[in-house]
C-alpha cells in the first residue's frame, strides 16, 4: 500500500520508492529510503501529510506519498 492510505499515528516501514528524479534523491537525503521506519504524525483532508523518520519530522505532499510503498 502506498503512505497516503495508511493510518495516522501508525508505524511502517518503506519497501519501496517511485521516485527518480530530484525529488526522489531530496528524499533519499534526508533518510527515506527502503526499510527506513516512517510514523505517520497527522494527515490532511487534501492527502498531503507530516512523517517522522530519523529524528526528522517531513512534510509530504499526496503526490509524495503515494509514490512510496509502505508495510
Amino acid at each position: 500500500m502506498s503512505l497516503c492510505e495508511v493510518e495516522s499515528n501508525g508505524t511502517y516501514r518503506i519497501t519501496r520508492m517511485n521516485l527518480e528524479d530530484a525529488n526522489g534523491e531530496r528524499l533519499k537525503s534526508l533518510g527515506l529510503k527502503q526499510g527506513t521506519e516512517v510514523k505517520v504524525i497527522s494527515r490532511k483532508k487534501q492527502g498531503s501529510l507530516i512523517i517522522e523518520s530519523c529524528g526528522k519530522q517531513i512534510a509530504l505532499c499526496k503526490n509524495f506519498a503515494s509514490a512510496i510503498d509502505v508495510e
